[in-house]
């Protein structure tokens, strides 16, 4: 299926502060946790400075990160990441904490580029308004078109920015390369790996978004493996050419965007269901497929459900009626008992 909702895969951490909605009181809907390999949970629990129920705008997020983090600190414990995502279902938040548990594995990034090209004004500007329509275009219940290899959504606004971009990629190509892989601005990296996933699909792209997966940036990071990813959905040889081993490590990363959008691609390389990437999927991430598995918004753990299905050989089609059914118990029961 070419068409995707876009809340399962576009969460919205702290894109920017031009939001309508940056002035409006939002629940947090949910507190969800990952790296929890021998961590004590309700330890942590207790330590953190808010509670389900308690309501927040966007504009608080950077205090409220701050807040945390030293709240945590305060009682021993050194959060690897807390990522307020909005939204779930409801339009509420959701306060994912990374923990340094012992199914964390610290990434090896490369160092940051020096040069200074960057990119003009106009299509950094594309990339800012898009990210502004992304919420507008989830509030509109719109979907995406993935099957050209680039995101189209059906919410015209968005859709005219992404069309704009994919004219400024397919012409400037070289530029977008240089900027990913030289600037030393790393807002200008991330606009260059979105922007060069509208280029047009060959092998030298997909090398590059695969290289800008190691940068020392997360939102760099977070858009070159979504590009990689949207262009794996629209073909099954193109979805060959992605390297999926160097993705695994990224399950087990403490960043919530990189076990999110890792865990996304991988869903993705394993549909094939090559025997060796499964093998490594099992010995390398059980642990964060499995806790990750178990998060309660259907759209961020739809990726381990399906790649722990694929690990207990269950049959596709059953493997996606179980996940539409939110049956995850059954999931993991089967790949506990497949070994």
């Amino acid at each position: 299926m070419p068409f995707r909702t876009l809340p399962i895969l576009c969460a919205l951490i702290l894109l920017a502060a031009s939001f309508h909605w940056a002035q409006e009181k939002r629940p947090i809907a949910d507190i969800q946790y990952f790296g929890l390999t021998g961590i004590d949970i309700q330890r942590v629990a207790g330590a953190l400075p808010f509670h389900q129920g308690d309501e927040l705008r966007f504009e608080q997020l950077t205090d409220f990160i701050l807040q945390t983090r030293e709240a945590l600190k305060a009682h021993g414990i050194e959060p690897t990441d807390v990522a307020p995502v909005c939204c779930n279902e409801q339009g509420n938040w959701i306060i994912y904490l990374g923990l340094p548990g012992k199914n964390l594995e610290t990434g090896s990034y490369a160092g940051p580029p020096t040069g200074s090209i960057q990119l003009p004004d106009e299509p950094v500007s594309l990339y800012r308004q898009a990210m502004d329509l992304l919420f507008e275009s989830i509030q509109n219940k719109a979907t995406e078109d993935r099957s050209k290899g680039y995101a189209l959504s059906t919410y015209p606004p968005l859709r005219a920015k992404q069309l704009a971009m994919r004219d400024y990629a397919t012409a400037n190509v070289s530029l977008i390369s240089r900027v990913l892989s030289e600037s030393s601005d790393p807002q200008q990296r991330a606009v260059a790996a979105h922007l060069l996933g509208y280029a047009n699909t060959n092998e030298r792209q997909i090398a590059q978004l695969v290289s800008a997966t190691r940068d020392i940036d997360e939102q760099v990071r977070n858009n070159a493996v979504r590009a990689l990813g949207v262009l794996g959905e629209s073909s099954s040889a193109i979805a060959a050419l992605i390297p999926a081993d160097g993705f695994i490590s990224m399950l087990n990363s403490g960043s919530w965007t990189d076990r999110n959008k890792a865990g996304y691609l991988l869903r993705i390389l394993t549909k094939p269901r090559d025997p060796r990437l499964l093998k490594m999927l099992r010995a390398r991430a059980t642990d964060s497929l499995l806790e990750m598995a178990r998060w309660r918004e259907p759209g961020h753990a739809i990726s381990a459900r399906m790649i722990l299905g694929r690990i207990a050989k269950l049959d596709e089609n059953r493997l996606e009626q179980l996940v539409t059914n939110k049956e995850v118990d059954l999931i993991i029961e089967a790949f506990k008992n497949n070994r």
